[in-house]
């Protein structure tokens, strides 16, 4: 089997990303901006700091009486031995020398032997040097045997000082321990060598007298014993001079001369310049730190958000397709004003939307037979009125006959839209005061009616859910193409739930930044317990400069979709669609004498 190919659902997630972080810049920006102006505001306050540094090599002092040949020393035991006890104590009485103050390069003028003495150093107590290491650093190069020695210090000369006292010293306290370990192990050798040297003169004291007997002799006879005797002698002392001669070559081996003593390679030099503050590196760091943190805020707070993502996020929620996605319109600053953009700026990005929302309306109604439109939101403020008006007069621009109803008997506005009064209307249709004829309103657009809500009745629910709104329905289905109703939202009442059986098709409207996820869930939910068919939604105020983002066209959004939702494809858009008795062009004749009846002024 051929390994699958994810590509594209690769670089789709990789577009996710970036539009997260496109949507958040400013918040990103800002965190950016002031983790680094605190950064540098804190390198501002922070006094300067210098460093300088002695390079020292380190050897093993006794290796000559170690086994001989080349010996390293153990870098990690001499980094440590530089801030040992005696070397700091060593260090300071280097530093209390006012001609080393005056000039720290010049050849110490003082016997370091007697400064830096067993019995000098005894004296001094430790716990007030405990500061002068804080400001030492020792480091190594790997593979190296030299020890970088560093003293750090708000003043350059201090700081050079320090470096190279601390140099010295280590030099000095590891020298002076190696001679007096020499010393030591020179003790026992050297007893060894007098104790010989006692020996072999006693022998010959003895061989001497020997010598004089056999000297003094008469009589041969005695001769043969002392012959012997002195042949022993002569044997005892020679193993003794051997056992010394070995002796005289260890105490040369051990010789003062054959130390091997670390050395100073590299004097601590005056610093040039401050190791701190980094003014350019804490401002990276900085920027850093801040990116790090807006990007960790950014993805953190669009994890936290419930707002709607854009189209596919609507369409996952509302389980339907998004028919068109309607664009923020230009200079719209005030919500409650009424502006109908199909008939104001009809050339516009925000009304091709709208026709491009009457087509998918249109491909779907020759499909399903569909002429009633429920237009709902979840709340309140998402453009369902705006939107069923823009509709309607779309549909109406197509030679369709339309009649858009007000059903929202709350806060209705479609009224508002037209310039429409809105004295008489769908509460006073239903109550039986008038025709419905009597209450549809001319709003000056060809093909198109408007029955406004009417006065504000005391129980609008059970209103819309009497035996009469049905009936309504089905007569003016009769009498026109589209019949276009605008509801309350879903959400907050339940007019528009009961509403949905009686109409053929259900648009839901979203707001791209106000609407959250949990409130499509909700009214999808609502929706479905009622069994409303809900024939697509909208995406309504999408900004297009935030297109890019979300990966979504807003010009002809719905593309070829209809067979992933299962539509078909049997009509095509501007193909006729006959009924199973064959009564759709008889219908339309009937609607359009009903029309002309009720609204004789119809041009």
């Amino acid at each position: 089997m051929a390994a699958e190919y994810n590509a594209p659902e690769e670089t789709l997630r990789l577009r996710e990303y970036l539009g997260v972080l496109f949507r958040r810049k400013w918040s990103i920006i800002a965190i950016t901006l002031l983790a680094t102006v605190g950064a540098l505001f804190y390198a501002q306050q922070q006094k300067p700091v210098y460093a300088s540094t002695a390079s020292v090599q380190a050897t093993v002092p006794l290796a000559s009486q170690q086994g001989g040949g080349v010996a390293l020393p153990n870098m990690d035991t001499e980094q440590q031995f530089v801030t040992s006890e005696n070397v700091t104590k060593c260090a300071s009485v280097i530093l209390a020398q006012a001609p080393f103050q005056a000039d720290p390069a010049a050849p110490l003028t003082s016997d370091l032997n007697e400064l830096c003495s067993t019995k000098a150093l005894a004296v001094i107590d430790i716990t007030a040097l405990k500061d002068l290491n804080r400001h030492v650093t020792v480091t190594f190069p790997q593979q190296a045997t030299v020890l970088q020695i560093t003293y750090s210090d708000n003043l350059k000369k201090r700081a050079q000082a320090g470096a190279e006292a601390f140099a010295l010293a280590y030099v000095q306290i590891r020298t002076t321990g190696a001679i007096t370990t020499l010393e030591g192990l020179r003790g026992p050798v050297q007893d060894q060598v007098d104790a010989l040297n006692k020996t072999i003169s006693g022998l010959n004291r003895q061989i001497s007298d020997v010598l004089d007997n056999i000297l003094s002799l008469t009589n041969n006879t005695q001769l043969a014993p002392l012959n012997a005797q002195l042949i022993d002698l002569e044997q005892q002392r020679n193993t003794e001079q051997q056992q010394l001669q070995q002796l005289n070559l260890s105490l040369l081996g051990l010789d003062p001369s054959k130390v091997s003593p670390p050395t100073v390679l590299l004097p601590a030099k005056l610093p040039k310049a401050p190791i701190s503050p980094n003014k350019p590196l804490d401002g990276a760091l900085g920027v850093l730190v801040g990116l790090a943190f807006g990007v960790g805020l950014a993805f953190l707070r669009e994890r936290l958000d419930d707002g709607l993502r854009g189209r596919g996020d609507l369409e996952e929620r509302a389980g339907v397709p998004v028919l068109a996605v309607i664009p923020k319109v230009p200079g719209w600053r005030k919500r409650q004003e009424t502006k109908l953009v199909s008939l104001e700026q009809p050339k516009g990005a925000v009304a091709e939307a709208y026709r491009t929302l009457r087509t998918s309306v249109l491909f779907t109604a020759v499909q399903r037979g569909m002429k009633t439109i429920m237009v709902v939101s979840a709340i309140a403020g998402e453009g369902k009125t705006t939107t069923a008006a823009n509709l309607a007069v779309s549909l109406a621009d197509a030679n369709k006959r339309v009649i858009l109803v007000s059903a929202d008997l709350r806060k209705p506005r479609i009224h508002r839209f037209f310039d429409l009064e809105n004295s008489v209307g769908l509460s006073n249709v239903l109550a039986g005061e008038v025709k419905p004829w009597e209450a549809l309103q001319d709003p000056r657009v060809d093909n198109l009616r408007v029955m406004a809500s009417g006065g504000i009745p005391a129980r609008p629910s059970e209103l819309l859910q009497s035996e009469q709104m049905g009936e309504l329905i089905v007569e003016l289905r009769e009498v026109a193409d589209f019949v276009i109703l605008d509801t309350a939202p879903i959400l907050l009442v339940s007019d528009a739930l009961s509403l949905a059986p009686l109409v053929d098709g259900v648009l839901y409207v979203a707001d791209s930044e106000a609407t959250t996820r949990g409130a499509v869930s909700h009214a999808r939910e609502q929706l479905e317990q009622v069994g409303a068919p809900i024939l697509g939604a909208a995406l309504n105020n999408f900004d297009p400069s935030k297109g890019r983002s979300y990966y979504y066209p807003y010009y002809y959004p719905y593309g070829n979709r209809y067979g992933r939702y299962r539509y078909g494809s049997r009509y095509g858009y501007g193909e006729s669609y006959a009924p199973a008795n064959g009564g759709r062009r008889a219908e339309g004749e009937e609607a359009a004498r009903r029309l002309d009846e009720i609204s004789p002024d119809r041009p």
